[in-house]
């Protein structure tokens, strides 16, 4: 905590510092050094498996879009149905004591 002045890093930001200054640090040494790079080694490795293997195919992908796109498609339409009360000129706007 001390090399990120008290906040909690992000792995990558770990993985970023040099191990020969890592060892430099107060109560850094040989062990407590291979369990940081076992940690950020592991991450990496994790990220790259989740880039290297799509998880879903492309016909998983298309369906996922079309119906991102319908969801879309109604939002602008509740949106459109909204607008023009919102939107009303105040002299369309009747008069408090009119029936």
């Amino acid at each position: 905590m001390g090399e990120f002045n008290g906040r909690c890093p992000s792995v990558r930001e770990v993985d970023e510092i040099p191990d020969k200054h890592w060892l430099t640090a107060p109560g850094m040494g040989p062990t407590s050094l291979q369990i940081i790079r076992n940690i950020t080694n592991a991450a990496r490795q994790q990220e790259v498996s989740e880039i290297a293997s799509p998880r879903l195919s492309d016909a998983e992908l298309l369906r996922r879009l079309e119906g991102l796109q319908e969801d879309l498609r109604w939002l602008e339409a509740q949106l459109k149905a909204r607008m023009p009360k919102a939107q009303a000129p105040a002299s369309r706007a009747q008069p408090r004591n009119a029936k």
